[in-house]
């Protein structure tokens, strides 16, 4: 670790000491290793959290919108079109980023394939494909073999996303997330009067209007609620709103939950409702003072190896 993240790390186990004797017992973590791979867990979280930021402040090369280049990269694409002014185009992009996420073997080669037509001229822009999402479907239908693994090219979602369809017309398929997607922005006027409207209706709090894109987005098919919570968190991330996580939220979720029943009562089964286990998480976040998507987040992780420390990616 990085002299920073030791002393952040040495901070957050007292705090986690209070935060035991003041609010909760975290059983969870009675023991040390237990204990230190949690707070590696939630370190690790605010790393990759500080890279988005990082990587949002240095120069960002061309190259990493060409959907035709192997350099191509759909966050920093969003950063360049965030740069240039495009929010409607940056938002596409984190919005394909979540959809598609990253495989672990082939990458991005799928967002860069769907979103640069497999090189048969020009993108699939948010300018095209809010004006007649249609063709898109017409389009996703007639390649979706090609888009598969073959040629010898592997194609692939990311791990999040494994279980998405690629189908052009079926209710839970790609074709309808985007078809969805566009409508759910285009009825607000755009991305920028979206964000500006979830601002609005939150009176400025950053917590109540991404709580209302959260309720909102749910007009978007496919997009459950890791989908929902990863894209708003990086809208919120890459500066594109003014939106930070107001909670967990937990509803559907399995790997954070998971965690916060092993930490808060030391078992993986326990009687506690998501809602309490998700007000005690939320409890938690404030008082370690990090962001709710980085308690998320290590809860998530820390289930998984809750002794042994892992970097998880993906």
């Amino acid at each position: 670790m990085r002299r920073e993240d030791l002393v952040f790390a040495e901070e957050t186990a007292k705090r986690l000491k209070a935060f035991e004797v003041k609010t909760h017992p975290l059983p969870g973590i009675d023991d040390g290793d237990a204990r230190r791979t949690f707070i590696f867990q939630i370190v690790e979280s605010i790393r990759r959290i500080r890279f988005i930021y990082q990587v949002s402040q240095r120069p960002v090369a061309e190259s990493r919108k060409n959907a035709g280049s192997e350099y191509f990269d759909p966050v920093r694409a969003a950063i360049l079109h965030k740069q240039a002014g495009d929010v409607d185009e940056a938002s596409w992009l984190v919005f394909l980023f979540v959809h598609f996420g990253k495989n672990a073997k082939s990458g991005y080669r799928l967002i860069a394939d769907v979103y640069g037509k497999l090189g048969q001229g020009g993108d699939w822009t948010w300018a095209e494909v809010s004006k007649n999402p249609l063709a898109f479907r017409h389009w996703l239908d007639e390649n979706q073999e090609s888009l598969k693994t073959s040629d010898g090219i592997h194609r692939g979602f990311g791990n999040h996303r494994k279980y998405q369809s690629l189908d052009a017309w079926k209710p839970a398929g790609t074709g309808e997330a985007v078809q969805t997607y566009a409508a759910w922005v285009t009825d607000a006027g755009g991305h920028d009067k979206l964000f500006a409207n979830a601002l609005a209706a939150g009176n400025d709090d950053p917590d109540d209007a991404f709580a209302y894109l959260y309720t909102n987005m749910s007009a978007v098919k496919s997009f459950g609620r890791t989908a929902k919570f990863d894209y708003l968190s990086m809208i919120g991330k890459l500066g594109l709103a003014a939106i930070r996580p107001d909670s967990v939220h937990y509803d559907g979720a399995t790997g954070p939950v998971i965690g916060a029943r092993l930490l808060f009562s030391g078992k993986l089964k326990s009687t506690d409702s998501r809602r309490e286990l998700e007000a005690l998480s939320d409890s938690l976040a404030s008082h370690l003072q990090v962001d709710k998507q980085v308690m998320e987040d290590s809860l998530c992780n820390w289930q998984k190896s809750p002794t042994d420390p892992v970097r998880f990616r993906g």
